[in-house]
């Protein structure tokens, strides 16, 4: 009898002791401070086919007038609610510049941010004969059909844009002569990021134009269109750069609404204006120009 008591005993125990295991549940750790990416129906909103500004900025012209306060106000407030940058870079009143960028956190931000990339036309060299894989270009630029220029680059998972207007002829050699007697510094300092010293005196003045006959292009920053810049006692005194030039007479026509009448010798054509030695040497896709000042050598 006792030991029946006893067994039962340990009987009760253990059934009592037995609760049932409540159900398990997989709870992803909480994350704090990471941004949500840019949905791909917002970055469309932003970048439009082929690297052009997207519907966003429809009622902003790139070289026309400053934005106004209600426009700046729904762009600032688009880039709140999708966690990232936008600036309009206004001069004299006038949107020389519109700026974009986007960080993708977390461990894999850099899988959003080559998609984004993708959007911009981001060119690679082709595929690696060794290794297999594509070798995605970082830094590179677009020059759109409706003629805009946007410089891009991808840090991991960060990407950053610019748009700017590109250049008429016109307009291209008279901000190229304008800089002929101006201190380089000075020069340098308002192209900012856009100034790049080569050698010793030597600059490049990175404008945008078209210095290809055919758009929209892609090309890498080590293609970067621009005006070469020489500095004596640290005074600009001579530059030169290269126009493509297909044979329609618009090259001819912007040299001589600028110059006047030119000096011809076969293919080199001089202009003596204001001081300065103008040579355009032209050859049968492309015409090269080079502006010299007083002080310049030769």
């Amino acid at each position: 009898m006792l030991v029946a008591m006893v067994a039962g005993t340990v009987f009760v125990m253990a059934f009592a002791g037995r609760r049932p295991e409540p159900a398990t549940r997989t709870v992803a750790p909480p994350v704090h401070g990471e941004r949500p990416w840019l949905a791909p129906e917002m970055a469309a909103r932003i970048v439009g086919a082929g690297g052009t500004l997207g519907p966003l900025f429809a009622d902003v012209r790139l070289g026309g007038p400053a934005p106004s306060p209600a426009t700046r106000a729904r762009i600032e407030q688009f880039a709140r609610e999708q966690h990232v940058e936008i600036d309009l870079d206004v001069a004299h009143d006038e949107l020389v510049a519109v700026r974009f960028a986007a960080t993708y956190s977390g461990c894999c931000g850099y899988e959003g941010a080559d998609t984004l990339a993708l959007r911009l036309e981001r060119p690679s060299t082709g595929s690696c004969c060794v290794c297999g894989e594509n070798r995605w270009i970082d830094d590179w630029k677009v020059a759109t059909g409706d003629g805009l220029e946007v410089t891009a680059r991808v840090r991991v998972n960060r990407v950053e844009v610019r748009w700017r207007r590109m250049l008429a002829l016109p307009e291209l050699l008279e901000r190229a002569e304008a800089m002929i007697g101006q201190p380089a510094s000075d020069v340098g300092e308002a192209a900012s990021g856009d100034w790049i010293e080569v050698d010793a005196g030597q600059y490049l003045r990175a404008i945008p134009y078209a210095h290809r006959s055919s758009l929209p292009y892609v090309a890498a920053r080590r293609d970067e269109p621009g005006v070469q810049v020489v500095a004596e006692a640290r005074t600009i005194v001579e530059v030169s750069f290269t126009v493509p030039d297909p044979g329609d007479d618009a090259v001819t026509a912007a040299l001589r609404a600028r110059w006047r009448a030119p000096r011809i010798r076969e293919s080199t054509w001089q202009w003596a204006r204001s001081g300065h030695r103008i040579t355009a040497e032209r050859y049968p896709s492309e015409t090269q120009i080079t502006i010299r000042g007083r002080r310049g050598r030769r």
